[in-house]
């Protein structure tokens, strides 16, 4: 997330949760993610894309929001 956040700024909000906190591994459970990994929702909390595990590269992750926001 380092530096991408700033490339959207205005467009999306950006959160980081502890998977190791009691809170954050319920998030990761009830996204349906194994251990990490990140999720892209809509304002309702509703998963519009979502990749699990620790292997999510800077332009994977752009091209998935580039994609999310051009509504595709």
């Amino acid at each position: 997330m380092n530096g991408i956040a700033k490339d959207y700024e205005g467009k999306m909000k950006f959160s980081v949760a502890d998977g190791k906190s009691d809170a954050g591994k319920g998030r990761i459970e009830a996204y349906g993610l194994d251990v990490h990994g990140m999720v892209i929702t809509d304002k309702d909390d509703k998963v519009l894309w979502k990749e699990s595990g620790h292997l999510q590269t800077k332009s994977g992750i752009k091209t998935a929001i580039d994609k999310v926001l051009s509504g595709e």
